[in-house]
C-alpha cells in the first residue's frame, strides 16, 4: 500500500533532491528543500523483504511519480543497499568520518530521468573485537551529528544508541565513528514473547507496565546470567511474584537492562558515568522510553531523536556535501 502525505511547501525554496529510506517492511521517500525542509512525504509497505532485485526501480519509480525530474537526485539509505536489496554497495571500513560518505555514495544505472544513489554502510569491529556491520544506521549517526550541531554542541562525544531489531551502539569522537556494536536485542524479544512458554496464554498489551518492566532490568544487574534470568519470567509468575499482565513487560526489562549492561560494561560505564553521563537514542519514541529507563537505573540521562527525523538530516547533509563537491570539484566538499 502506498500514501501519499502532501506537506505544506516551504515559502523560500523549491525541492532540491528526494531522500529515501528503504528498509526492510517499509519504504518513505521526502521531497527535500536544500535546507532540509521536507515540501511532501510518501510512504509504501514495499520493503526489501518483499522485493526481488529486478522489482526495486519499478517500485522507486511508481512511488515517486511526478518527482522522477532530471534536477532531483535521489539518495537512499538502509537496506535497499544490502545482499538482496536493490544492489549491494560494498562497506565502508571503520575509522571513518561520517561526512565522508558522500565521497563513497554508490550511483545506479537505472532508466529513471533523476540520478540515484545509495548511502554504504559501515564495517567495524564490535567491543568483542569480532567484525560488525550496519546499514541505514549509519546516516541516521550522521544526522545525529547535524543534529548536536545545531545545538551549537559539537564539541560532544555522546554514546548513541539506536534500538531496535538488531540495537545499535556506537561512538563518535569528533565526526569519525571509531567503534560499534550490535545487539539482536529486538529480535530476541520478539521471538520471546511470541513462540516461548515463558508468555504463553499471558495477557498481551501496547501499554508499558513501568513497575513490571523496571523489575526485569533490576534483574537483569544481579548475578547468573541472562539465560537464567530469562526463566525467571516463568517461575516469578507461576511462584506469585509476576501477575499475569505484568510478565511480557518483565521479559522487556531483562532482555533490555542485559543490553545496556553488557554494551555499558565492555564501554567503561565508569568512564561514560564520570565524563556526561550521557547517551543519545535513535529510535521510535516507545522503545526509547523503555532504553531511557534502563539507563537510568545506570544513572545515565538519555535524550531522544526521532530515527525518521534522524534519517532525513543525514541524507541532506549528504546531499548538501555531494552538491557543494559538483559545483567546486577541485576543492571538494
Amino acid at each position: 500500500m502506498t500514501q501519499i502525505n502532501p506537506v505544506p511547501q516551504s515559502a523560500d525554496g523549491s525541492a532540491s533532491f528526494i531522500a529515501v529510506d528503504w528498509g526492510t517492511t517499509n519504504l518513505r521517500a521526502f521531497l527535500m528543500t536544500q535546507d532540509g525542509q521536507i515540501q511532501a512525504q510518501r510512504d509504501s509497505d514495499r520493503g526489501m523483504l518483499k522485493l526481488g532485485p529486478a522489482e526495486f526501480e519499478s517500485v522507486l519509480s511508481d512511488l515517486l511519480g511526478d518527482w522522477l525530474t532530471p534536477d532531483l537526485p535521489i539518495y537512499m539509505a538502509g537496506m535497499v543497499g544490502s545482499r538482496g536489496g536493490w544492489q549491494e554497495v560494498p562497506y565502508q571500513h571503520c575509522p571513518i568520518k561520517l561526512d565522508d560518505l558522500s565521497e563513497h555514495l554508490f550511483w545506479l544505472t537505472t532508466s529513471l530521468p533523476n540520478k540515484v544513489a545509495i548511502v554504504p554502510g559501515l564495517r567495524g569491529e564490535g567491543v568483542s573485537g569480532l567484525t560488525d556491520v550496519m546499514r541505514g544506521e549509519e546516516t541516521q549517526l550522521l544526522g545525529a551529528i547535524d543534529w548536536l550541531e545545531e545545538q551549537g554542541r559539537a564539541d560532544e562525544s555522546p554514546v548513541f544508541c539506536l534500538p531496535g531489531t538488531h540495537c545499535k551502539w556506537a561512538q563518535i569522537t569528533e565526526g569519525q565513528v571509531t567503534q560499534f556494536s550490535t545487539s539482536i536485542t529486538g529480535e530476541l524479544f520478539a521471538r520471546l514473547n511470541d513462540e516461548s512458554s515463558l508468555v504463553k496464554g499471558l495477557p498481551k498489551s501496547d501499554l508499558l507496565n513501568e513497575e513490571a518492566f523496571k523489575k526485569g532490568v533490576l534483574a537483569s544487574q544481579q548475578a547468573g546470567g541472562i539465560l537464567h534470568h530469562l526463566f525467571s519470567a516463568r517461575s516469578r509468575f507461576v511462584c506469585g511474584e509476576l501477575a499475569a499482565d505484568e510478565v511480557r513487560d518483565y521479559l522487556s526489562g531483562v532482555v533490555i537492562g542485559h543490553d545496556v549492561n553488557d554494551v555499558l560494561l565492555a564501554l567503561e560505564a565508569e568512564s561514560l558515568e564520570t565524563q556526561s553521563g550521557r547517551v543519545v537514542i535513535i529510535g521510535s519514541q516507545a522503545l526509547s522510553a523503555r532504553y531511557a529507563l534502563a539507563l537510568s537505573s545506570r544513572n545515565l540521562t538519555a535524550e531522544f531523536l526521532a530515527a525518521n527525523e534522524a534519517s532525513i538530516r543525514g541524507l541532506k547533509r549528504l546531499a548538501t556535501r555531494q552538491a557543494k563537491s559538483e559545483t567546486n570539484p577541485t576543492k571538494g566538499a
